[in-house]
């Protein structure tokens, strides 16, 4: 007799033995023995978790001989033929091949036919997804309301690409990603059953590679019972299946924390001279950070899923690593990931990647940072209150105010302490020191004609930067100069305007503190010419005198200009 793969030969024939979607079988088992069997359902999740083996034990326990309670007998007529896939009344069908209108047509002619030897004529619609549209338009009505003796199960992995109006006229059961124990436990009854001595480290590895996929498991199994013979050895796993090992991991890991570029690089070659995918690289490392995370949580090693010698490696790695970097770390593994789909040179954007990480530097929180600064800084007053020296009077007190220490090369330039007197209730006057010392205000070491002899240089240098908040300064005014701060009222000119010159305030700021060689300070007003005096000086004007005639006629069309600039939010260049 020829080979059986181990897919095939171990394909669950009743619902106890479908592993890992107990959440479907217990309400197909549960809707047999309520009688409760709809005329359609649709099995939709993840390749290789037990749909199509699902819809088959469904149509033999529904065309059985011998049971009717949802447990097929595997043994009449019926179940045979339906597993050996020759019933003339169970009819599969792959809809990648047969997906167009003249199918589906061939298919609602032949439902309107008894079956022969069964109580069902049953249709199975694999990849179901892959119908045309108007081949599900023309499944529509009968599989709302096929004959007596019909019924579909539709099966497909991209839910999304079925219409919205098939999925209304099924049932429809998810089926779940199979995890990495229940896997496990399969594969190790499957080897215990072909007499094959297995390390547990191989069958975790076999596990975590089929990624939720039983049908996925069963084929890596066979593959690795081909190489290894009669003992499946964890080296020889993750040679022949092109598995990272977890020491390469963790010593590139280590590489990474300790920022030692040499031992990461050459770690980085061996696998590009191993010839291993970068992607399966990347999600194996991913994963490795995974695990270190989960390793730094309370009891987060039992979700691992790993051998208890891993459990406890990960568990002594973890500490020395702060979550927030790990964070950080599996964060840029996920972007890579999606650069690596477009990448002509993707172990390029490894190296680069992982060189990234050396020089990455470790996460520090605000509130370390915050309790690092000292307590108390200079000039911070104290609330004490002293003693006065001497006799208090009879009535009343002397308040004082505890002073900062003053260095001594600002003693110079401090005005002396203020004495100043409070009033109390019984109308004497009692001394108080300030506890600020009270300073004149400094007067500018500039005047307006100062500014106004670099005026031309200053506009140059703005127009340079921007001619247009050039053109407005040329309409400007100097209104006041008060403590270094420069009053400069814009002479009608639209808010557009306005907001475009405070926009360059610093910059406007920084030339002219440049040129009269003392820092200055600017605030822009916006006035009419009538309200300025006339002995404050023009900083400079280029206003075409116009006619006496013409004057009406410029302002009308100034002021034109002027509302549109301020509708569209335009400028005026020139």
């Amino acid at each position: 007799m020829a080979y059986q793969v181990l897919s095939l030969k171990w394909r669950p024939k009743t619902f106890e033995d479908v592993v890992g979607q107990v959440h479907v079988t217990d309400t197909l088992v549960n809707a047999f023995k309520k009688e409760r069997i709809a005329q359609a359902y649709l099995f939709t999740g993840p390749r290789g978790v037990g749909k199509t083996t699902t819809a088959r034990i469904l149509a033999a326990a529904l065309n059985c001989k011998n049971d009717q309670s949802g447990k097929p007998c595997n043994q009449c007529s019926n179940c045979l033929e339906i597993a050996d896939s020759r019933n003339m009344d169970v009819l599969e069908i792959d809809g990648a091949s047969n997906r167009g209108i003249e199918e589906i047509r061939n298919l609602r002619e032949m439902i309107k036919y008894a079956p022969i030897n069964s109580p069902y004529k049953i249709f199975i619609i694999d990849e179901v997804h892959m119908l045309t549209g108007p081949a599900f338009n023309a499944l529509l009505k009968t599989l709302e309301e096929p004959p007596e003796h019909g019924k579909f199960i539709l099966a497909t992995t991209d839910i999304h690409k079925v219409p919205l109006t098939i999925i209304s006229r099924c049932q429809r059961y998810d089926f779940n990603r199979i995890t990495v124990k229940t896997i496990s436990a399969r594969l190790i009854e499957v080897l215990k059953d072909e007499d094959i001595a297995y390390e547990i480290d191989s069958i975790q590895a076999l596990a975590r590679k089929a990624d939720g996929s039983m049908r996925d498991g069963l084929s890596y199994l066979d593959q690795v019972i081909a190489y290894c013979g009669d003992k499946i050895t964890y080296d020889a796993t993750i040679k022949i299946l092109g598995i990272i090992p977890f020491d390469l991991h963790f010593d590139l890991s280590s590489a990474i924390h300790s920022g030692n570029a040499v031992d990461a690089l050459k770690l980085l070659d061996n696998i590009q001279s191993s010839g291993t995918p970068v992607v399966d690289f990347v999600n194996g490392f991913s994963q490795h950070i995974r695990n270190l995370l989960y390793a730094s949580l309370p009891e987060g090693k039992q979700v691992l899923g790993l051998s208890d010698e891993l459990n406890q490696r990960y568990e002594d790695d973890a500490p020395r690593w702060d979550r927030r970097d790990l964070l950080r770390i599996a964060n840029l593994l996920l972007e890579l990931e999606t650069m690596l789909r477009h990448a002509n040179h993707p172990y390029l954007l490894l190296e680069v990647l992982f060189l990234k990480l050396l020089e990455m530097d470790a996460s520090v929180s605000l509130d370390e940072v915050l309790k690092q600064l000292p307590v108390s800084y200079p000039g911070k007053l104290s609330t004490k209150i002293a003693e006065p020296a001497g006799p208090k009077p009879a009535s009343s007190s002397h308040l004082t105010a505890q002073l900062p220490i003053v260095p001594k090369e600002q003693q110079a330039v401090e005005k002396p302490l203020q004495q100043v007197t409070v009033q109390h209730n019984d109308d004497q006057e009692v001394p108080t020191l300030l506890s600020q010392p009270v300073r004149q205000p400094e007067k500018a070491r500039f005047t307006i004609e100062t500014i106004q002899g670099e005026w031309s240089a200053i506009l140059s240098e703005i127009n340079q930067n921007s001619i247009s908040v050039g053109n407005i300064l040329e309409q400007s005014r100097i209104i006041k100069i008060e403590n270094n701060l420069i009053t400069i009222g814009v002479n009608g000119q639209p808010r557009f305007n306005m907001d475009r010159v405070d926009k360059k305030k610093d910059q406007i700021e920084s030339i002219i503190s440049r040129h009269i060689k003392t820092a200055v300070r600017i605030k822009f007003v916006k006035i009419d010419s009538a309200e300025l005096p006339d002995s404050l000086p023009q900083v400079n004007s280029k206003e075409p005198e116009a006619p006496p005639g013409n004057r009406e006629g410029i302002d009308n069309r100034e002021a034109v200009v002027d509302r549109i600039i301020e509708l569209f939010d335009g400028e005026q260049i020139r």
